[in-house]
């Protein structure tokens, strides 16, 4: 049984065989001869999922003249002779739905299986970023994602992501929820970061380009839409970690330097204010929210007085607190999206409260920063334990 990204090949295949550029064109006769009567009767289901999918993100167009055919577009010719983009392409997800009678129960549950779980989401949204992908389709719910949780608090409705990832998708019409489903498998097609694509505001914007409409079936036009993008590289995926602290003292600023330098030597994108905040005149609380929501992990300095700012919600750290109170909040008790680094002081005066009781990796004694560094904090984000827990052996056999 074949599935979406394997058909999508299939169909690229009839213009690889005949050499095609853009604008040159298959007829829909060969599609349907060589490709489409050859499938069994779930794959011909879908072949036109797909089929439409790949017109509305840009990859052909489709002309019902005489001859009926399939032309490729500049996006589609750039593809589909890169082995590289091909490859990295096939392990991308598949998230448009049927365009006529959609079972969107369904279309939700697989959705939030590739973007929703934080543990084993291969390609994770957070609640913000999914929120950005609504307020564009929808003129009557709250300008900001913050407002939008608050809101849901006084009505005593659920915070739980799937639970309101849910009914956003459901206040849209279908129209707007086609729209949606175009938009986030765009996202999730286009979505390519290393550790040379920070910008000044830490916002990766890029703007979707308008696909072709017309389509075997029924249409939906995907808008275009800015979107903040965090990385996949199609071999391996570097991780974006923020770093939170307090600005204890000169040498206390060195050592979270030299912590953040030694992270990007080893495979990780480290966001700090020092280099990642940009010029002058740019919005701090902004670069906090977007760094802190669109990092995979989140480190936590912890020291007497990194405690003492978020207790008392003062300066940059009081404002981070906030947003990785709300965000533990809103995702669960059990996310390990936030890392305690100890650093200076005892449990009673360093850690914050919504900190407490969580595993934390200890670097107080400098004596020990390399083996700390490597082989707890390193491993954990690179999600390389050095304990793997052995495969469980089978019964023996008791006299």
């Amino acid at each position: 049984m074949k599935n979406e990204r394997e058909i999508a090949e299939l169909i690229f295949d009839k213009f690889r065989s005949a050499n095609c550029k853009a604008g040159h064109i298959v007829m829909f006769r060969v599609l349907q001869h060589t490709l489409i009567d050859k499938l069994n009767p779930k794959e011909k289901e879908l072949f036109f999922i797909v089929f439409n999918g790949l017109i509305f993100t840009g990859y052909f167009t489709y002309e019902n003249t005489c001859p009926e055919c399939i032309r490729l577009t500049e996006k589609g010719y750039d593809y589909i002779y890169d082995d590289d983009k091909v490859t990295a392409m096939l392990q991308k997800p598949w998230v448009i739905p049927q365009v006529d009678k959609t079972d969107w129960d369904k279309a939700f549950y697989k959705l939030w299986k590739f973007i929703g779980p934080q543990d084993t989401a291969t390609h994770y949204i957070g609640g913000s970023q999914f929120y950005k992908f609504i307020m564009p389709l929808c003129d009557d719910i709250p300008p900001s994602y913050t407002l939008y949780i608050e809101q849901r608090r006084k009505k005593d409705l659920s915070t739980s992501r799937v639970e309101y990832y849910n009914d956003l998708i459901n206040h849209l019409d279908e129209e707007k929820r086609k729209e949606l489903y175009v938009n986030i498998q765009l996202f999730l097609e286009d979505t390519t970061v290393t550790k040379s694509t920070t910008t000044d505001d830490f916002s990766f914007d890029t703007a979707f380009s308008s696909a072709d409409t017309s389509t075997v079936e029924e249409v939906v036009k995907p808008v275009q839409q800015a979107s903040v993008a965090m990385t996949i590289e199609p071999t391996e995926v570097i991780p974006n970690v923020f770093i939170s602290y307090s600005w204890d003292s000169q040498e206390h600023e060195e050592w979270i330097i030299n912590l953040a330098t030694k992270l990007c030597d080893n495979g990780v994108n480290a966001i700090l204010d020092k280099w990642d905040l940009g010029s002058l005149g740019k919005p701090l609380p902004h670069f906090m929210e977007n760094a802190i929501t669109k990092s995979q992990r989140v480190i936590c300095v912890m020291t007497p007085n990194y405690k003492k700012k978020t207790e008392n919600l003062a300066g940059g750290v009081g404002y981070e607190y906030s947003i990785i109170s709300a965000e533990i909040f809103t995702d669960g008790v059990n996310t390990s999206k936030f890392i305690p680094l100890f650093r200076n002081g005892t449990d009673a005066d360093a850690i914050p409260t919504v900190l407490r009781g969580r595993k934390y990796v200890d670097m107080r004694d400098d004596t020990q920063f390399e083996e700390k560094f490597v082989h707890e904090l390193l491993r954990d984000i690179h999600e390389e334990p050095k304990f793997k827990k052995p495969v469980i052996g089978k019964k023996p056999t008791f006299d």
